[in-house]
C-alpha cells in the first residue's frame, strides 16, 4: 500500500508523459505480484468478477477498470489513460483472461476528457458508461434463459433508456455473451434453480402439512445455496429465483440469504 501511493506521487510528480511511461514500465510488477491476484481472487470467492464464472482452464487478470495507459470510446477515438490510478488498487478489477483481452482499453464516457488528476470528484462527472460490477448498477444487469443451450445478460425490466443502453454497451465490451461455453454453464445454474423452483411447488401434492413444509424448506435452502455469494453464478440465480419464483418463495430464499443462521438451522 505505502509503495502504491509513493509511485503514485511520483507519477503526479512526473515532468512529462515520456517519464511517467518509465516508472510505469519498470514497475509493472507490482499490479501483477502474485499476493495482490490471490487476495482480489479470495475477496471475491474465485469468481471473475464480471461474468462470476471460476476460471478453470485461462488465467486471471487484474483489470485496471479505467484503463492506465490510454482509454477508447465505442468509435474507438482514444484519449490519454488514467494513469494517476496505475498503482490504485481500488481500480482494480480480477477478470477471466477472455473478458479482459475483449475489454482492452475502451471505457466510453459521456463527458470525454473531463477527468483529472487533481481533481478525484471528476471521475465521477465524466459519467462511465461501462457498468462497474463494485457498485450498486450492477443491479442493472440480469439474465435469461433464451433456448436449450443458453443463458444470456440482458437489462433488468424496467430500466429507462439511458440504463439499458449501458447493459448492452457493457455485454458488448466485456463479450459476456460471446462465449457458448460460458452461456451454457449460466444455463445449467438457470435449470437447476427452475428444479428447486418445481420441488417447492410441487410439495402441496403431498398430503402431510407438515411434509410440505419440509419439502418447501429444502427446496428453499437449495434455491438460496445457490444464491449465495460464493458461488458460481449466484447473480444468474438470482435472475431465476426473481423471474420465476412465486413470491413466498421469493421472500423465503431472501429470509435465508439475509440470515445465515436460519440456512445452517434449514441444514
Amino acid at each position: 500500500m505505502d509503495e502504491a501511493q509513493a509511485l503514485t506521487e511520483q507519477l503526479k510528480n512526473a515532468p512529462d508523459d515520456k517519464t511517467r511511461i518509465a516508472l510505469v514500465f519498470a514497475h509493472r510488477k507490482l499490479w501483477r505480484d502474485p499476493r495482490l491476484l490471490n487476495w482480489l481472487t479470495e475477496i471475491h470467492h474465485h469468481k471473475c468478477w464480471y461474468s462470476e464464472a471460476k476460471e478453470s482452464v485461462s488465467s486471471y487478470h487484474v483489470d485496471h477498470f479505467r484503463p492506465k495507459g490510454r482509454a477508447a470510446q465505442i468509435d474507438k477515438t482514444e484519449r490519454p489513460g488514467y494513469w494517476w490510478l496505475t498503482f490504485d488498487w481500488k481500480n482494480y478489477r480480477l477478470a477471466g483472461q477472455l473478458l479482459n483481452v475483449k475489454k482492452r482499453d475502451l471505457f466510453p464516457v459521456q463527458l470525454p476528457g473531463v477527468a483529472q488528476a487533481a481533481l478525484p470528484l471528476t471521475l465521477q462527472a465524466e459519467g462511465s458508461l461501462l457498468i462497474d460490477p463494485l457498485t450498486n448498477d450492477a443491479w442493472f444487469m440480469s439474465f435469461e434463459r433464451i433456448d436449450d443451450e443458453a443463458c444470456l445478460a440482458t437489462a433488468c425490466p424496467g430500466l429507462t433508456q439511458p440504463k439499458t443502453d449501458r447493459v448492452a454497451l457493457t455485454i458488448e465490451i466485456l463479450g459476456l455473451n460471446r462465449l457458448p461455453m460460458l452461456n451454457r454453464n449460466r444455463a445449467d445454474v438457470w435449470d437447476r434453480c427452475l428444479e428447486r423452483i418445481k420441488e417447492y411447488n410441487d410439495a402441496d401434492t403431498n398430503p402431510m402439512i407438515h411434509t410440505q413444509e419440509a419439502l418447501r424448506l429444502v427446496a428453499a435452502r437449495g434455491l438460496a445455496q445457490l444464491c449465495a455469494e460464493d458461488q458460481e453464478f449466484s447473480s444468474v440465480a438470482k435472475a431465476c429465483v426473481d423471474k420465476q419464483a412465486p413470491t413466498e418463495l421469493r421472500m423465503l430464499v431472501n429470509d435465508l440469504l439475509t440470515h445465515p443462521e436460519l440456512l445452517k438451522i434449514a441444514a
